[in-house]
């Protein structure tokens, strides 16, 4: 079995000084699903800035939520004569055709935070370790709950179900949940499709049929101001400690993710490296237009969980901390 590399050991594979020597000739190509979340603009802004330090041209599409859309940028992009392709994807399964036409053109492809869905495989993922993540922060929730005597009835809230973190995300939920029904009971799920208003919309159903929810579990900070307005408009955007308080327990670790939990509104949040996952996209699509290859076609990102315990030490290395301030 092919071994995952974490940043740890991608610390060993970073880009040499001779592979930082611009090279104004070599185009690199970058499809984005959206700009809309905290993460994306983060991930973004740190892949144009290390293309500008490996003196790259850098060519940024924006399918703006459209799968199809987005497989026609790909292949005006390999049309336009980039060497390489960084790729974060609305729909796992349906880019599957675009890196067809990138393998049969030979240029690289490099997926950026969410793989590919099919049996074709880019040249390189560099993802976060999602299951895991939202395993353990989930868990750690658990072990304060059982620590404090309390038990919870939970709302959890489900991303894009063809996006492949928000599988593995609600997986890593689930096998918490189901372990520890004694402490969390789930009595509404929620469909979100990473939209604001569709969240918005089936969180205040869901309160409206159990109002009994004390706790919501949701797959990225990116859905924190549907769940703030719905919270707001029942009176229940309370602070850890206070009456009518819903605990949360979050996933990316963005600007609003580390505000509330400096304001005492979220528990814990298990934080991806947006910055650093963008940086590893563009340096290893310049490698691989030179002719290198990735030592695995996996990489990636443990993440960092931070907590209500550990907030002062680890909040401030997280990408997302600065920018809420």
């Amino acid at each position: 079995m092919k071994k995952i590399l974490t940043w740890a050991v991608l610390a060993l594979f970073g880009v040499s000084g001779a592979a930082r020597a611009a090279d104004k000739k070599l185009k690199i190509g970058v499809s984005m699903d959206s700009l809309e979340a905290a993460f994306w603009v983060a991930n973004e802004k740190a892949m144009k800035a290390e293309a500008a330090k490996l003196g790259v041209e850098y060519v940024l599409v924006i399918a703006e939520g459209d799968a199809n859309k987005q497989n026609q940028q790909v292949e005006n992009l390999i049309a336009q004569g980039a060497k390489a392709i960084v790729i974060a994807p609305k729909d796992g399964a349906a880019i599957v055709a675009a890196v067809k036409k990138a393998k049969s053109a030979n240029v690289p492809v490099v997926m950026n935070n969410r793989p590919v869905q099919g049996e074709v495989k880019p040249d390189l993922q560099v993802l976060s370790d999602n299951y895991t993540m939202a395993k353990q922060a989930l868990q750690w929730f658990v072990d304060k709950a059982k620590a404090q005597k309390k038990s919870y009835n939970a709302l959890l809230l489900i991303g894009d179900l063809a996006d492949e973190n928000a599988i593995e995300r609600k997986k890593g939920h689930t096998e918490v949940i189901n372990a520890n029904k004694d402490i969390i009971k789930v009595v509404a799920e929620v469909p979100s499709q990473w939209r604001h208003e569709v969240a918005l919309a089936g969180m205040q159903n869901a309160f409206q049929a159990h109002p009994e929810i004390d706790l919501i579990i949701t797959p990225s900070d990116f859905l924190f101001p549907p769940l703030r307005t719905v919270l707001e408009q029942l009176g229940r955007w309370k602070k850890i400690g206070e009456q009518g308080h819903v605990a949360v327990v979050s996933f990316d670790g963005d600007e609003n993710g580390m505000k509330y939990m400096r304001e005492g509104y979220d528990w814990v949040d298990a934080a991806q490296a947006a910055d650093k996952t963008g940086e590893l996209c563009i340096q290893w699509a310049v490698k691989m237009a030179k002719g290198e290859r990735p030592p695995n076609p996996v990489m990636r990102d443990p993440g960092v969980i931070v907590t209500t315990d550990n907030l002062k030490t680890v909040g401030p290395t997280i990408w997302g901390w600065g920018s809420g301030m």
